[in-house]
């Protein structure tokens, strides 16, 4: 009897520990995991972005200071809506810019309402970008949830996305309209794979507001790539089901592929005003057309190289996909120094030394996501939708390998429709950082399956690969300062190829050398001590020392610290008044305002001393001021003005005649015909430019010249543009004016112009506006030819007699548009509330 109960002592079971058995679903039930998620992401974000959110800080850059520029002519109070921008390079369309709220879509009235809910709460207007990182982590949330139906896998997956360094960084420089598309990607997908399955309205209507909401930051690029990556679903899924014949699951496939068309169709007719400005103003923009130079001059092979050389500078090298395991392998890009070089004093520096032209931060998305997604792609290898996002990620990664892999690359470049307008291959990274932890969240679930197959194989596996890796880490803390010592090596060789051609760049990388290898050993120590703790926690796991929430919470801990540590170094704060004080309206803005002007004037800030507003940091500074520019910052800026800039030059006095320009501001006196200085103070002169013409004036003269002959006399003075004009392709007749005729400017406004012409016979009217076919002009109310004159300014015809003259810009595809897109958008957000109405009541019943 005593050893039977002996025997029982020894066979009773072990109570578990508490990380054994510890279960989320037992402490939150499981219809509240969404909320409860929601809620830790956004608490992330505020962790993470606090010095942004309660701080005062913000982020700077010159795409931040372009926007705030141009934020009180959003702002200004005017009849009907923004259309033309007159204040930077002689005025250019609005919606190449930046319009007010398009009250019109629904959709985008709604979402924008939330959002600025949401920046509500937050002194920093700037905060509200960060809206859309928000917006990522949650629809990447439910599209785990869905492939999944794990809570922490899917947060694991949401937290590795929103938070991956290669997509907050747009963030950090002010890449904003990226995020507004990014962020419904992986609802976009969620959706395509539900219409797979089952066709609802509900599925279908949210899938006309995720396309809508995708498009609204109109960022070209980024909506290519998805619609690429869209593409190669369906090739994917097709081939697939024909291989297997599945002919059923092809038919669904090709149901839900009409839908997406339809779904599409509909996003864009909504979004047709923004969309119907730039085609229409495209052919008129450096993003549209060649320039004359160009144009003019006979294709050779170097220009062609050029052209491809100009479009491959920022191709990402095989051997920096060592910078998803360590992001400094190449030195990351912008950090923070502080140091005995700076006198302990934090500066920003950049020590990358890749192949591209420079990076603000590495492509990181951490070590531990980046290897469970490979595990993935291996152990999941048989699962299609696996399948899908390998496919992608290995096609997206050689096609940002640009010139360095151009059998695909060149492939795309001279035979996909469109994808030659792109400038950085490296962009399209941004798909393998979206897909990559979605595949890692599905290496975790794998994970999670394996204790299931109660394998000794497995556990020993998992134990040996453990201490190797231990064993490593311990390796890399003993011998730091040999591996520094390498890397240093690795900096000096860099910087001795780039001697000769910058010199001053090649002296900066031996000086950061230090700094810069000891980022790379900490970083390099970080990432198998890291490894290290996902293998024990997974042996863990396997010996059920760990749940598997647990265990998955270890990898989101782990993943949390990693890419913070990596996201805040290339995290730039300023403090937020900055921003506004840079803004201060300066001496020569006050005096210029002081002289009361009745007529529309522009101004050329020649400064060389880089302050705002100067030529060489214009940041269209003056548009703040509401203060019309010769000059600006654009990456679509009209193709004719810049080859006036580079054929003729922006110092030309007869080209500041002929455009307006009544003022020039420099450092110091300039010694050119007409400028008198009428204001001065410690840096700066103010001239007034004495010959200057108003906006509208008569030409006497129609010329038979080619543009770039035009340019080229106007360049070498032997013609006075102010006389002698050109209208494109056009034979004109006119006559030249005598002293009975005048221009009397009646109303001016940005898309406005009214005036009283008493013409003295058949006269030509050239008026300094930028030209786009949207510009209409009326003599005594009947419409009138409006001519492309000059090569890239309006003209008129005016008959002999006195008349008002009305010019103004009012592109017919806005008014209708505007309408299709107000009718739309209401249909889409009636039918959904009416949709989920319904849902709501039959779940109910």
């Amino acid at each position: 009897m005593t050893k039977q109960k002996k025997s029982t002592r020894e066979t009773k079971p072990q109570s578990e520990s508490f990380l054994a058995k510890f279960n989320l679903s037992e402490i939150i039930p499981q219809k509240h995991h969404p909320w409860v998620v929601l809620l830790v992401i956004l608490i992330l974000f505020l962790i993470f972005l606090n010095p942004l959110y309660f701080g005062n800080k913000t982020f700077q850059s010159g795409d931040i200071i372009t926007m705030e520029s141009m934020k009180n002519y959003i702002a200004k109070d005017r009849d009907g809506f923004s259309l033309w921008n007159p204040y930077i390079f002689c005025g250019m369309p609005a919606y190449a810019l930046g319009t007010e709220p398009t009250w019109f879509n629904l959709i985008y009235t709604v979402y924008t309402f939330i959002r600025t809910v949401f920046a509500s709460a937050f002194s920093v207007q700037y905060a509200m970008w960060s809206f859309y990182l928000i917006i990522l982590g949650i629809t990447s949330f439910f599209f785990v949830k869905y492939l999944t139906r794990n809570t922490l896998v899917s947060l694991f997956s949401a937290i590795a996305t929103a938070f991956s360094t290669g997509i907050i960084v747009f963030l950090f420089i002010g890449h904003v309209t990226k995020l507004t598309s990014l962020c419904m990607y992986p609802l976009l997908f969620l959706l395509l794979l539900k219409l797979k399955e089952k066709f609802t309205l509900l599925d279908f209507l949210l899938l006309i507001v995720t396309l809508q909401i995708f498009i609204q930051g109109f960022h070209v690029q980024i909506i290519f790539y998805t619609l690429f990556s869209v593409g190669i679903y369906y090739l994917y899924y097709s081939l697939r089901f024909l291989k297997t014949k599945e002919y059923t699951q092809l038919k669904n496939l090709l149901k839900s592929a009409v839908v997406f068309v339809i779904a599409t169709v509909i996003a864009l007719l909504i979004q047709a005003d923004n969309f119907t400005q730039i085609y229409e103003y495209t052919p008129y923009s450096t993003r549209g057309t060649e320039s004359i130079l160009e144009k003019e001059s006979p294709k050779t092979e170097k220009s062609e190289s050029d052209y491809y050389n100009y479009h491959t500078e920022w191709s990402f090298s095989p051997e920096e996909v060592l910078t998803f395991l360590v992001p400094s392998y190449y030195g990351f890009g912008n950090s923070k120094y502080k140091g005995p070089l700076t006198n302990n004093q934090e500066v920003e520096v950049n020590t990358y030394f890749g192949q591209m032209l420079f990076v603000d931060v590495a492509m990181y998305m951490g070590v531990l996501v980046f290897l469970l997604a490979l595990y993935a792609m291996i152990a999941l290898r048989e699962d299609p939708f696996v399948q899908f996002l390998t496919i992608l990620t290995l096609i997206s990664l050689l096609i940002s390998f640009g010139k360095n892999f151009p059998v695909l690359f060149d492939l795309m470049f001279y035979y996909f429709p469109y994808f030659n307008k792109f400038r950085v291959p490296s962009m399209i990274l941004v798909l393998v950082q979206l897909s990559m932890p979605v595949l890692a969240g599905l290496g975790l679930m794998k994970l999670i399956s394996l204790r299931n197959e109660k394998s000794e194989k497995i556990n020993t596996i998992i134990r040996n690969i453990s201490l190797a890796v231990s064993g490593i880490f311990i390796l890399v803390l003993l011998l730091n300062v040999p591996i520094s010592n390498w890397f240093i090596g690795r900096i000096n060789d860099y910087a001795a190829s780039i001697q000769q051609s910058k010199p001053q760049l090649a002296q900066q990388y031996q000086v950061l050398a230090e700094y810069t290898a000891q980022m790379f050993t900490t970083d390099l120590t970080l990432a198998f001590l890291f490894i290290a703790i996902g293998l024990w926690s997974i042996y863990l796991y396997i010996n059920k020392k760990f749940s598997a929430d647990i265990l998955v919470g270890v990898f989101i801990i782990l993943t949390i610290v990693d890419l913070w540590r990596i996201d805040s170094r290339g995290a730039k704060y300023t403090d937020n008044p900055d921003i506004k004080s840079l803004f201060t309206k300066p001496d020569y803005i006050s005096f210029i305002e002081q002289q009361n002007e009745k007529e529309p004037f522009r101004i050329f800030n020649l400064k060389q001393d880089g302050s705002i507003g100067s030529f060489s940091n214009n940041a269209n500074f003056h548009a703040y001021f509401l203060i019309e520019d010769f000059y600006g910052y654009s990456g679509i800026k009209p193709r004719a003005y810049q080859d006036y800039m580079d054929v003729v030059g922006p110092v030309n006095p007869a080209l500041w005649n002929m455009l307006n320009v009544k003022y020039i501001i420099a450092n110091q006196p300039i010694g050119l015909p007409g400028l008198k200085p009428v204001y001065n103070s410690a840096n700066t002169v103010v001239m007034l430019n004495e010959n200057y013409l108003p906006r509208m004036f008569f030409i006497n003269k129609i010329d038979k010249l080619s543009a770039l002959e035009y340019l080229n006399k106007i360049k070498s003075g032997e013609l006075d543009p102010t006389k002698v004009a050109i209208a494109e392709n056009e034979n004109l007749s006119i006559d030249a004016i005598d002293s009975t005729a005048s221009i009397k400017l009646l109303k001016y406004d940005e898309a406005l112009i009214e005036a009283e012409v008493n013409a003295s016979g058949n006269n030509f009217i050239f008026i300094g506006n930028s030209y786009h076919p949207g510009w209409k002009a009326y003599i005594n109310g009947t419409k009138t030819v409006v001519y492309k004159t000059n090569h890239g300014y309006l003209g008129v015809v005016v008959p002999k007699g006195k008349h008002t003259l009305k010019i103004e810009y009012a592109p017919e595809s806005f008014f209708i548009s505007r309408n299709i897109a107000l009718v739309l958008s209401s249909l889409v957000i009636l039918g959904l509330i009416v949709t989920l109405v319904i849902e709501l009541k039959r779940k109910r019943k």
